[in-house]
């Protein structure tokens, strides 16, 4: 490296020359790194992206065409596209699936004598639901199980 010249003022805020880039030389030859593709971004933009459906003849977006062909197949009697309807249902929430009468799973059954023992707060023993069917919650633990 050679000595600054005389007329060249070197100190704070002033590199020497010969550091500098050069003119049309860049301090970053490799450039900004290209942005990685957000899947969710991507699936938004395909979805708002207009396109024109053949069998309709119509411009719509791409969750219309996918809500109108999953509509198509459930009106040519695919039995398969009926719960990807009820998927859109519920998350469009304009539709609630009523649950099966004769399926008990989560059914809940208190005869009145549990009712009762409950609201004066002296639950234990067992409780007849109908049948020789009960229930026995614990006088200590208030556990409940479906036999003593």
């Amino acid at each position: 490296m050679s000595e600054p010249s005389e007329t060249e003022k070197v100190g704070y805020k002033r590199p020497p020359s010969k550091t500098q880039f050069e003119p049309g030389q860049s301090g970053n030859p490799r450039g900004r790194p290209k942005r990685k593709v957000d899947m969710s971004s991507a699936l938004n933009k395909a979805f708002n992206d207009k396109i024109v459906v053949t069998g309709l003849g119509k411009t719509l977006t791409g969750m219309e065409a996918y809500v109108q062909s999953i509509v198509d197949r459930v009106l040519q009697g695919e039995s398969k596209a009926i719960p990807e309807l009820v998927r859109l249902f519920a998350k469009t929430k304009l539709f609630k699936p009523v649950p099966d009468p004769t399926r008990l799973t989560g059914v809940v059954v208190e005869p009145p004598a549990y009712k009762r023992d409950q609201e004066l707060g002296k639950l234990g023993g067992y409780y007849e639901v109908r049948d020789g069917m009960g229930i026995y919650v614990d006088p200590k633990t208030k556990e409940f199980s479906t036999y003593p």
